[in-house]
């Protein structure tokens, strides 16, 4: 288990790394260097090796906007926001909510997608609601507001973590968890191709996603213009609409 947790910095600290000697080599006016998890459908995955996705489409709309290209720097979401704290890259776009934790470390735009907290377990299980949590296994991606909602609906249910999205799906076939904590648009995405999933929603767990900055960051009002802009004119929605199953509107 030490192995593993010197193995996973060292390999977090590589990514990290990377991504500031990148943005170092990519420091014209004509670039904007954003980190991204590509594990995390329908937000963004890699299709034959491109990335593809609902933030994908709103990152590059705001790069044309600002008549800007954009470099990508692919890594373990959980050390996203410390390449955005140290100013590695000019911003973040991964599922990531806001919080008065989060807000210590960087600037957030406008949100542009709401989501919500959901239980995903098979069909062919004990656990038939909430409440059959108790005393379970529940996985969760390293690094998201999921484990605080877990935590304090759940107070007896033990949590496992683990890197990447695909692996949470896998350590629930497995049976190495009981169930996997996720938002409700990446759940859908799941029981689409996994029809024997079922999908149980936490109450009280809405978050609204923005893009990540680093603390005062020139591009943030631009950006929020163009976010609402987005919003107003429709292009928002129809993105929601072309990539999700179901969007929390309230």
């Amino acid at each position: 288990m030490k192995f593993f947790g010197i193995l996973l910095s060292f390999l977090l600290f590589s990514a990290c790394e990377k991504a500031s000697d990148t943005k170092q080599n990519n420091t014209d006016d004509s670039t904007l260097n954003i980190a991204v998890s590509s594990d995390y459908p329908p937000y963004i995955y890699n299709k034959n090796g491109k990335l593809e996705g609902f933030e994908i489409e709103i990152i590059n709309a705001v790069a044309k906007k600002l008549n800007k290209k954009i470099h990508f720097h692919d890594i373990a979401f959980e050390g996203i926001l410390k390449t955005v704290e140290q100013k590695q890259v000019d911003g973040a776009i991964a599922a990531i909510g806001k919080n008065l934790v989060r807000e210590k470390y960087a600037d957030f735009t406008i949100p542009y997608h709401r989501s919500m907290t959901v239980v995903v377990v098979p069909f062919a299980t004990s656990i038939k609601n909430l409440e059959d949590l108790s005393g379970k296994i529940v996985g969760i991606e390293a690094g998201t507001t999921y484990e605080h909602d877990i935590k304090n609906n759940f107070k007896d249910t033990q949590v496992i973590t683990r890197t990447k999205f695909s692996e949470l799906l896998a350590a629930l076939l497995e049976g190495k968890c009981h169930a996997i904590a996720t938002g409700v648009s990446e759940a859908y995405e799941l029981q689409s191709n996994n029809p024997n999933l079922k999908i149980m929603p936490i109450e009280g767990t809405i978050t609204d996603f923005s893009i990540a900055l680093p603390k005062g960051s020139p591009l943030l009002s631009t950006i929020n213009e163009i976010l609402e802009e987005m919003i107003k004119s429709g292009d928002l929605y129809t993105l929601e609409k072309q990539f999700f199953k179901k969007v929390v509107k309230e």
